[in-house]
Parts: structure tokens; sequence; C-alpha cells
């Protein structure tokens, strides 16, 4: 049915486990119960298990500590958390036997928060559904593909497209929990063509230990939105690389197929429609249609897009993200993708301050693997790119700071370079 790391499990080991938690009161007394379990084959068996019996999980990833993990489970209405063991709960302020309807019952998971506070989203098992369907029959040419998950599975893109649309497959989905890139290219190597299920930061650091002169057979990447830098190293080196793009209100939005730029989202799954604009030059916010089992859902993105001449959806900025200057656009990716041609410079991240006379400030943190100065990198920048595209402050850094899902939020360094900006002038007041 399924393999996890080194271990394969049977339909019938998988059906025994989940009969198992029929005989568990504290499971079944409750309908909305938090999972943070480091046992991958107890998660899955656990979300299907919750699936069949119409109840509602919230998946918390296995390091979250247990106060952080009461109070995620909390916030999203949970009555139950079922901590690191089966047998280890904790009983929760949420009510009990809520709504146990199949439209009012599915998944629930908290936003990554790049613009804003995190929120607890709730997506119904049938709207799921509707999403599986949807993504198999677009995604035909994974059917003679192996996926093998190399991301988590407690996020909607390792478990819903990656395992669960596996299984509505018929297939035997390879789940790898620990990433340690040597190991991962042995497990990809031994499959009949393998599909990688990851993020562009794994797969990049794959890619520069894969053997040379050879390819990866197929890589689906999500999360975050490559570099031109980042698909311009990865993109020789896989044979068949596709991306897809959605948020955690709708799932799977769009799919490309072939991937031709690191913005190229491709076209909607058959039950989405997409409203944005025409060309790069009246680009607008994406706005989303989804098929629900409760009829048409419409999600603001928050993101800033446009279809090509194509018709292929393509990725522009965060609307948080863009910075006015002087009454001029500019988009933080953009900016970046010239930069990381700069020999010395291996990755960058854009951001902005306020400023009384131009509306705003663009802040450049920077990662160099040879020294070069602020001054001479501006110097460099003057020559690639506008005026009003020209960070005004830069930064060296160490490295910069990325979430789990490898994105970056904007608007904690942005605080964060004011923090130490206080600091620093307090320091020699």
């Amino acid at each position: 049915m399924l393999s996890i790391n080194d271990e394969f499990y049977t339909q019938a080991e998988f059906s025994n486990q989940q009969a198992s938690y029929s005989k568990l009161p504290h499971i079944n007394e409750h309908s909305c119960i938090a999972v943070c379990v480091e046992d991958t084959f107890t998660w899955l068996t656990l979300c299907l298990y919750f699936k069949q019996n119409h109840l509602s999980t919230m998946p918390i990833h296995a390091n979250i500590p247990l106060a952080t993990a009461r109070n995620m489970a909390e916030k999203a209405g949970c009555s139950l958390l079922i901590y690191r063991e089966l047998t280890n709960f904790y009983e929760l302020s949420g009510n009990k036997l809520l709504d146990n309807s199949k439209q009012n019952t599915g998944i629930i998971q908290m936003s990554s928060g790049t613009t804003g506070e995190p929120k607890c989203i709730l997506r119904s098992w049938a709207d799921i559904d509707i999403e599986i369907k949807s993504y198999c029959q677009t995604f035909k040419d994974a059917n003679d593909m192996t996926p093998v998950i190399a991301c988590p599975i407690t996020h909607s893109y390792g478990l819903i497209c990656g395992v669960m649309v596996a299984l509505a497959r018929k297939q035997t989905p390879k789940i790898i929990s620990s990433i340690n890139p040597k190991y991962l290219i042995k497990v990809l190597k031994s499959c009949h063509q393998p599909l990688l299920y990851s993020s562009p930061v794994l797969l990049q650091g794959l890619l520069r230990l894969w053997p040379a002169g050879d390819k990866l057979f197929a890589a689906m990447t999500s999360g975050s939105t490559m570099s031109a830098q980042v698909f311009q190293q990865i993109s020789p080196k896989v044979e068949k690389l596709y991306q897809q793009y959605g948020c955690s209100e709708a799932g799977c939005i769009s799919l490309s197929q072939d991937l031709q730029a690191a913005n190229d989202l491709g076209q909607p799954l058959p039950h989405v429609a997409i409203d944005c604009g025409d060309g790069q030059q009246q680009a607008r916010e994406i706005i989303v249609k989804i098929n629900t089992t409760t009829g048409i859902k419409s999600i603001a993105t928050q993101d800033l897009g446009y279809f090509d001449s194509n018709q292929n959806l393509r990725f522009l900025a965060r609307l948080d993200d863009t910075i006015i200057v002087s009454g001029l656009n500019v988009y933080p990716t953009e900016v970046e993708d010239i930069i990381l041609q700069h020999p010395k410079v291996s990755d960058v991240v854009i951001f902005k301050i306020e400023d009384a006379f131009a509306g705003f400030r663009i802040c450049l943190q920077y990662v160099a693997s040879e020294e070069i100065s602020p001054a001479d990198l501006r110097q460099w920048c003057s020559q690639q790119m506008a005026t009003f595209q020209i960070p005004q402050v830069l930064q060296p850094v160490s490295e910069i700071a990325r979430m789990a899902n490898s994105k970056v939020n904007r608007k904690q360094i942005a605080q964060k370079y004011h923090a130490d900006i206080s600091v620093n002038s307090a320091l020699t007041a």
C-alpha cells in the first residue's frame, strides 16, 4: 500500500491499525482532534480513519513543543490533542461532538502567516475529494510514475497531492521522513520512473549531489516560488520538472506541466476558475473561485499575477510585498533575480521600510560567497536595473532567515531590522 523510508506496509496492516482506533474511547468521544505524533504510519492511519468516520483533525508537526501544540489545538477548536504517542493525550476546552456532517468535518491547517497573523482554515473531506479527483484528471503524466514524497505530510501539499492522490491512483507512495540527500538519491535511483514531491530548496540541494551526466526522472515543486537562478540550476538536471500553486484555503489551484520559467504556475485545475490580469503590465490580485460541495467559493489569494500569452498563470509578487517607490511598483522577486546574477551573491531577500519622502525604501540583505561591500554591490545594481529598483539599504548577512517551508517572511525580516537598528542606536547613544 505504501512505504515509509525502508518500511513497507500492506493494506491489511493499514486496515488493522485503523480498526484498533475504534476501540479507543478518547478518540471516538471527540469530533475535532489535533495530532502531533512522531510516527508517520500512526499519523496517516489516524488521518484516514478520521476521514472515513467524518471527524476533523488538525495535523501538527512532530517537532512542535507541547505548550505550542496545545495552544495551536485550542485556537483551532480541538477538544483533544494526541501528543507523541497514541496513549499520550490531553483534553482541551474545544467543544466535543460538534456537527459531524460530511460537509463540516475535514482537515484544519494554519496559514503560513507570511502576511498578517496565521489563521486556522478548515477544508472539508468532501472538498478535498473534489481536489483529488481534479488533480488526477489533470496530472495524467504521473499515472505511470512512482511518487516519492520528501516533504512534510502534515501539510496539504505532501498529504493530499502526494499521499492521497497516489492512493486514489492505486499507486504505492514512498514517503521519506528523514531527508538525508544521499539516502534520498538511493531511494530515487531504486524506483521506476520516480516523481519527487519536494520544495525548491530541497531539490536544489539534492541535485548538487546528483550523479554527473544523469538526470532525475521527474520532480514536482511547491510551497515557495523558485528564483530564476534556482530554476536555471535545476531545470537541466530534471527530465520532467513540474510546479504547482495553491493556498491553505483552496488546496492545489494550478499546475505547470511544461515549466518554462521560475514563476510559471501553469493552468487551473478543472474545478478552479482564476481571475487576474492579462500580461505583466495589467497584473492584478489572483482571485480563485473553486467548486465545493456547498457551492462556488471565492478566495482572494493576496498574490499578484497574470496570464501570459499561452494562458499560463504567472506569479509576480505578494500584494503586501510590493514596494511603491515614488509611485512606481517594485516587485521583490524581480529585483532578487537580478541580484542573484552577481557571481559573488548566493542568497538575497528584498524587504521594505517606510520613507517619509518616497513612500518606501528598498532594503536588501544578501549572502556572499566572497566579500563584497554594500557600496560595490549597489554600484553593480545601478548598472543592472532601473533607478527606482535599486536598494537604498544593503546589509550583508551570514544567512537569510527562512521558515520551515523555505519561504521568507519579509515583514518579520523588516521588523527584526528595525529592532536591530533601535538596539544599535541605543548602544551608541
